[in-house]
């Protein structure tokens, strides 16, 4: 067994720099290349964690600590357009209020509808848009691929249309705004059509295999070892990637690799997922719920309680527990920079109580009673 990592408090002031709640939010409306076209007038974006893929160079970021991932977020009024865009890395549509369509090659050929809760893993090479088909508050956390997302490439349609408004783009992605005075020599021209031949395509059905709706999450009960004591229930429902899960039965719907994982995690009033660490970077959603997030161990523990619909950022290794301080059942989006399982370390309390009761983990790092494993694994 591997020697346990030694403990990496985190201070109060830096669990409180990596609180964004929706007070904190930024909304840039000169983002990107199309914001002066008709239909787009009024879209905003909001960068979290990361740049993103963001055009404006006076961009504000919340939080600049590398995670392998970027979190931002999208909102519009209703009907407003997010034009075609191809991206290299991953793309992850996660929809918390109103509702979106997102729109699928060049002209829009196919689309799938995004609702409350829905989460859509938008394939690489191929283009993309998304109108909000809800109403003026419909909001979607979008989750990018990599420190360094490589940038995007625009509809060739939208870099003529964005040059008739006077914005076009460097090639170091950034804009250029003619109407200001500024020069044009070098923009980055539209990409030919014949090399856009070379981009990816997807049939309807491969599409579909790309959303987890809602209603389609399948929740376990024996996700985290911490489940089997009482005031500990929380449960996983796995969309992307391997993640945390220690069931060994639970299987993401979606498994493509893409630097990170995504579960939702429920908890139930009054309970928490007890206190454990993982060495990756990880980031909560807080969608529904009251929770309260408590990190440390002992007399070193700092806790703070996000407001609903806030971003969290935990540092790598640091002791956490997550608890539903509400009367309501707690939900969260759960993003862990890694496409390898998340190796759970249990605080070692934890672990005795679990064993007091019966269950331990096996070889493979998953929950199983002790009656069937001779010696037991914790």
């Amino acid at each position: 067994m591997s020697t346990p990592a030694p403990d990496q408090p985190v201070t109060g002031d830096e669990l409180t720099r990596r609180i964004i709640e929706p007070d904190d939010f930024i909304a840039d409306t000169e983002a990107f290349v199309d914001v002066r076209i008709e239909r787009s007038q009024g879209k905003a974006s909001y960068s979290f964690i990361g740049p993103g893929v963001s055009q404006n160079a006076d961009q504000k970021i919340n939080l600049t600590v590398p995670h392998g991932f970027n979190v931002g977020a999208a909102s519009m009024p209703s009907g407003v357009v997010n034009n075609p865009h191809l991206h290299y890395t991953a793309e992850v549509f996660i929809c918390t209020r109103g509702s979106f369509r997102i729109d699928i090659g060049r002209n829009g050929e196919q689309s799938v509808d995004l609702g409350v809760g829905d989460v859509f893993v938008a394939p690489t090479w191929v283009f993309r848009g998304f109108t909000n088909t809800g109403a003026d508050d419909s909001w979607v956390f979008v989750v990018l691929g990599g420190d360094d997302t490589g940038g995007i490439i625009w509809s060739p349609d939208v870099l003529r249309e964005a040059a008739d408004t006077g914005l076009h783009l460097a090639p170091d992605n950034s804009l250029i705004d003619a109407a200001a005075g500024q020069d044009t020599t070098g923009a980055v021209e539209p990409v030919d059509d014949v090399d856009l031949q070379g981009i990816d395509s997807y049939t309807d059905r491969e599409l579909a295999a790309h959303l987890v709706a809602a209603g389609d999450r399948s929740w376990s009960r024996r996700a985290m070892l911490s489940s089997v004591l009482d005031g500990h229930g929380a449960e996983l429902a796995s969309v992307l990637g391997h993640g945390m899960s220690e069931d060994r039965r639970q299987r993401a719907p979606i498994m493509t690799a893409q630097g990170f994982s995504i579960e939702w995690l429920r908890v139930e009033p009054g309970c928490s997922t007890a206190l454990h660490r993982i060495q990756e970077s990880q980031v909560l959603l807080l969608t529904e719920g009251d929770w309260q997030v408590s990190l440390n161990r002992g007399d070193d523990q700092v806790d703070a309680k996000p407001a609903t619909g806030s971003v969290v950022s935990v540092p790598e290794g640091a002791w956490r527990n997550f608890s539903n301080v509400g009367s309501d059942v707690a939900v969260a989006a759960v993003v862990c920079g890694t496409d390898s399982p998340n190796h759970i370390e249990w605080a070692p309390e934890v672990v005795a109580a679990a064993r007091a009761a019966g269950w331990v983990r096996d070889a493979n790092g998953k929950v199983a009673p002790i009656s069937l494993l001779p010696g037991g694994r914790a």
